[in-house]
């Protein structure tokens, strides 16, 4: 059975548009659509690419495909419609289509992801057919509802909102406001009036944000979220083009504690009801790493996961696994999210012919790689099939040694063309993370995790200035080739870990085919490309 999950929608506020497809409960491909369309998020779409790449993968026709499963399950007929017809204009038939709710969608990406026979699984993001956060419980593959917290009380949108008075733009940058949050004191700043955290959850204060009429989707990104509440308690907004003043850091500081007290009331109470010890999480807010890392080292929590694909991208995941689950298919675990596109060696050299760029046949490109690394060169790394989700993992990647005292300024400034504060993640040989690193669970390997960094070691271009680093375990199974790589380079500089960074430059979608990375390869400051069999030097 094949059923082919897609997320999106037809007005600008549905983001992250992706297809996947999952024959007899097993995940076959997975894309985000901005890695095919060059648009980032490809906000307010349908899938167009993502589905033809996915027929062309698995050698099927849209006729072969079961169900076609989407979220929007409160959106009316009028939207079962308009798939309808989308369909048949575009690929000339349309499977049956299943709607189901956006936060269960979320909910089987995360319990079916995580292997898990049962959990506590919670999502939250800004809102999904009208609801911001959702608890629940899993067990022998079926997903029980707990409770529905409405959108007028999103954790989401109080993030988003903070978000946009710190300059950044709201559902794209929330990362960047985490990542500012670890230079301010969030004892400066007060924000119990905007959102009050009890015991057993918390109350956001609406009289803060912008009003919406029912039914009505939010304003578009370049519209602000928040009423003049806002500016009368902290002030004016920072605007984009302005420096970070110390002011803006502690606005950061203090929406990142007020992030994670309410997360961690709402997880010690789903607790407290399901007396369960493993927890799934998924939904925008579920990217947020330094929580994860709260959460991890709960005192009542032995396992967390975190779907890789915690946006929006991870509805058409979700949505195809609740599909094979109620047509008698058991969701599969992925054994690694590396669920894209693959190139052979003679499509590289095609696209090597048609831009006319010279090349150098290697024999061991994780061994090439380490030398280069070790020589303080930044690497681009195209290997394999893209990852999927917003985290690189090895497959479209920017390498680099960690040891160096200014790397991170290095690419910040010369490669990636982005914000200096901004921190980088470490890639580590599985079996030595926990002699650098700080965490309950000791195995990490989607990056969607803070761990602390122990004293001692000299790593400073992947520890952020709260020191902690997002990191990324990997095993031989894993990722072969790229645990290949960690143990080379171990050999050069002692260190089996690496700085790991998208394969991409500031506001474009990660690397996706050869032609783009050799555009990016030679559009920015990097030192070399290993891509399949052969290197790339400037």
């Amino acid at each position: 059975m094949y059923v082919l999950g897609i997320n999106g929608g037809v007005r600008a506020g549905y983001q992250d548009v992706s297809t996947v497809l999952v024959q007899d409960g097993r995940v076959i491909y997975a894309i985000d659509e901005e890695r095919l369309n060059r648009k980032k998020h490809a906000a307010g779409q349908l899938p167009y690419l993502g589905i033809i790449e996915a027929l062309k993968f698995a050698n099927i026709a849209i006729e072969d495909i079961d169900y076609l499963a989407t979220h929007g399950s409160t959106w009316g007929e009028q939207y079962e419609d308009v798939l309808k017809e989308y369909m048949r204009y575009h690929f000339g038939h349309c499977p049956k289509i299943v709607r189901v709710h956006h936060h269960m969608a979320h909910a089987a990406s995360a319990y079916y992801g995580s292997g898990y026979d049962e959990a506590m699984i919670l999502t939250m993001d800004a809102s999904g057919d009208g609801i911001a956060i959702q608890k629940a419980k899993g067990k022998e593959g079926k997903i029980e509802i707990l409770e529905q917290v409405p959108r007028s009380n999103s954790l989401g949108i109080f993030y988003s909102m903070m978000t946009q008075f710190c300059g950044f733009t709201r559902d794209t940058d929330e990362y960047k406001l985490m990542g500012l949050a670890a230079y301010g004191n969030p004892t400066k700043i007060s924000l119990d009036e905007v959102l009050e955290v009890g015991t057993n959850g918390f109350k956001a204060n609406p009289d803060f944000l912008k009003t919406l009429q029912p039914g009505a989707p939010q304003g578009s990104r370049q519209q602000a979220a928040f009423s003049d509440k806002l500016f009368q308690l902290l002030g004016e907004p920072r605007l984009p083009s302005t420096p970070f003043s110390d002011y803006y850091k502690d606005v950061a500081a203090a929406s990142q504690q007020k992030l994670e007290e309410a997360i961690l009331s709402i997880v010690k109470s789903l607790h407290e009801e399901t007396g369960l010890r493993r927890l799934c999480l998924a939904g925008g807010v579920a990217l947020n790493c330094e929580v994860n890392q709260q959460l991890m080292n709960l005192d009542f929590i032995d396992a967390i996961f975190v779907q890789p694909a915690s946006g929006d991208d991870g509805i058409s995941l979700g949505a195809a696994w609740l599909v094979s689950e109620e047509n008698g298919q058991r969701p599969i675990p992925p054994s690694n999210y590396y669920l894209g596109n693959l190139y052979t060696n003679d499509d590289l050299l095609k696209c090597f012919e048609l831009t006319g760029v010279q090349v150098k046949n290697i024999s061991n490109p994780a061994k090439q790689a380490a030398e280069l690394v070790a020589q303080d060169k930044v690497i681009a790394w195209f290997q394999g099939r893209d990852e999927f989700g917003p985290r690189a993992l090895g497959a479209r990647s920017i390498l680099a040694n960690p040891q160096h005292p200014d790397m991170k300024h290095i690419i910040n400034k010369k490669i990636k063309f982005r914000e200096g504060f901004r921190p980088f993640c470490p890639s580590v040989l599985e079996e030595d993370a926990m002699l650098y690193f700080d965490g309950k669970q000791a195995v990490a390997p989607h990056m969607t995790i803070n761990y602390q960094v122990k004293a001692g070691h000299n790593i400073p271009s992947i520890t952020h200035v709260n020191n902690t680093a997002r990191i990324q375990t990997v095993n031989k199974d894993q990722n072969p080739l790229y645990y290949a790589y960690l143990r080379e380079l171990k050999k050069n500089i002692g260190l089996g870990m690496s700085i790991n960074t998208s394969f991409n430059r500031n506001q474009e979608p990660m690397i996706h085919n050869p032609i783009e990375a050799i555009s990016a390869f030679y559009g920015s400051g990097m030192d070399a490309m290993i891509i399949g069999n052969f290197l790339l030097e400037k």
